[in-house]
């Protein structure tokens, strides 16, 4: 990458030294996404890791419900019958100068939610096995973003936990749980 570098914008990159900074970035790539693509989908393999430098990307948790739906030929035939529907509910949003796709460096290694553009974006894409190779050369290094990437799953995870309860409470028509 010639141009600055677009990672010394990230919170999520701040305690990394310039030189590091510019080897991680010259890894990436940057991609131009129009409202409503689908970067990833849910228990997808993660091989990336991703920066928002300009849009916003929502994450979303993918879910089948069943629904009953009916049809009126005429007042005596009703046909009922049972159909899934597949649904979403944003559990969090990803702004510029915020990373995503946190399964590629740690766990399983698959998606735990479904990543859409809420409006055109432009993302940077990093390759998550590099990323990984210079964390194992370099322990400080992947100290430093182990511990940015706990952060991260934490918050998410609360985001995800008051999402579920205010669903709950929508939904079951209670005032606590």
């Amino acid at each position: 990458m010639t141009e600055k570098n677009p990672l010394a914008r990230f919170k999520f990159f701040n305690e990394v030294r310039p030189d590091t900074l510019e080897s991680i970035a010259r890894l990436g790539e940057i991609l131009d996404y129009k409202a409503a693509d689908v970067i990833f989908r849910f228990d997808e393999p993660a091989i990336h890791l991703y920066g928002v430098i300009e849009g916003k990307v929502d994450l979303s948790v993918v879910f089948t419900d069943k629904v009953l739906k009916t049809e009126i030929e005429y007042e005596e035939a009703i046909q009922a019958s049972m159909v899934e529907e597949e649904k979403s509910i944003v559990v969090d949003s990803v702004l510029p100068g915020q990373v995503f796709g946190w399964a590629s460096l740690v766990g399983a290694g698959r998606r735990t939610v479904t990543a859409h553009c809420a409006q055109a974006s432009r993302i940077i894409v990093l390759p998550a096995a590099d990323l990984r190779m210079m964390f194992e050369a370099d322990n400080a290094l992947g100290y430093v973003i182990m511990k940015k990437m706990s952060d991260i799953i934490s918050k998410r995870l609360q985001k995800r936990t008051e999402k579920l309860i205010e669903t709950w409470v929508e939904a079951f028509d209670i005032d606590q749980i």
